[in-house]
This record gives structure tokens, C-alpha cells and sequence, in this order.
């Protein structure tokens, strides 16, 4: 009995495999849709255990591939933080430069002003002399 047991088992992994093989090369496909259902689903387990057993080469070049794309991804990122950051650094030195130009030329202004003031104070004679100071006799 036992001997009986063993030859059925056998013969059912054995077509349980030459299904799931001949689903895999696509030659079962029916136009009973209810029949391609029932070769699939005997196919099911040859599928998985194909799947442990043996990697796929598509699969694991895929993933090599996703694998280089997330390192070129973080290579790129840091290259581009520290582009942000050094431009970053720029403005900030660009806008301090800024300021000290604004102050400059309020400095500027006062001064004019200031020499605005005493040149409308001269008298005709003051600015003649000033005149002559500058730009000579």
C-alpha cells in the first residue's frame, strides 16, 4: 500500500510539474476561460517553488539596477545639498555686502547734504575761494 501511495503522489508532482511548465511556455491557454483557471491554479505551486528555488534573471537585474539608481540617487543629492548650501553661503555674503553698501550710501548722502548746507551758508566770497582751492586759480 505504502509502495501504491508513493507511485500517486509521484505521478501527481510529476504532471503538477509538467503543468506548471507548459503554463510557463504559455501552451495552455484555452479559450474556456474556466479550464485555463484550473491549469493555472495547478500550476500555482510549480510557480512558487520554481520561485524559491531558482532567481529569476530579470528579477535580480531589476533589482541590481534599482540598487545602482538609489546610490547614483544619493550621490546626486548630496552633490546638489552641497551646491544649495554653497549658493546659499553666497547670498548670505552677497546680502551682508548689500547692507554695507546701503550704509555707505547713506553715509554718502549725509555728507552731501551736510556740504549742501554749508555751501548754501557761504557768503559769494567763501565760494570763490573754495572754487579756487579746487579746481586752482
Amino acid at each position: 500500500m505504502n509502495r501504491r501511495w508513493l507511485i500517486t503522489i509521484g505521478i501527481i508532482v510529476l504532471a503538477l510539474i509538467v503543468i506548471g511548465v507548459l503554463y510557463e511556455k504559455g501552451l495552455l491557454n484555452f479559450e474556456w476561460q474556466e479550464l485555463t483557471m484550473i491549469f493555472a491554479a495547478l500550476a500555482g505551486p510549480y510557480a512558487f517553488i520554481k520561485g524559491k528555488l531558482i532567481k529569476d534573471k530579470r528579477a535580480m537585474e531589476i533589482l541590481k539596477k534599482q540598487e545602482v539608481r538609489i546610490e547614483n540617487e544619493a550621490v546626486h543629492r548630496s552633490v546638489t545639498d552641497e551646491a544649495i548650501e554653497e549658493k546659499q553661503k553666497k547670498i548670505e555674503l552677497l546680502n551682508k555686502e548689500l547692507e554695507l553698501a546701503e550704509k555707505r550710501i547713506e553715509i554718502i548722502e549725509m555728507k552731501k547734504k551736510n556740504v549742501d548746507k554749508e555751501v548754501k551758508e557761504m557768503t559769494v566770497e567763501e565760494l570763490q575761494d573754495e572754487a579756487v582751492n579746487y579746481f586752482g586759480s
